[in-house]
């Protein structure tokens, strides 16, 4: 199942039941929300430096959700 924002509300009872069920919990958590906008080939392309598609990411990524443990 893919969570994203558009579908968040929809899905939070399923994966509290999920999380409840299971043994162990895994996120994958590296670039949550990129796919939730423009995709990767349109924000990038083949002339920019490695830092340049670096930077156009993260700043597509920044607007996603951090999860932290406190």
């Amino acid at each position: 199942m893919e969570v994203i924002r558009s579908n968040f509300k929809d899905n939070l009872n399923k994966v509290y039941e999920a999380i409840e069920e299971s043994d162990f919990l895994a996120i994958d958590g590296e670039f949550s929300g990129i796919s939730d906008g423009p995709s990767v080939s349109a924000l990038t392309n083949g002339f920019d430096t490695p830092e340049e598609r670096y930077q156009k990411l993260k700043k597509l990524r920044s607007v996603a959700l951090n999860l932290q443990k406190s």
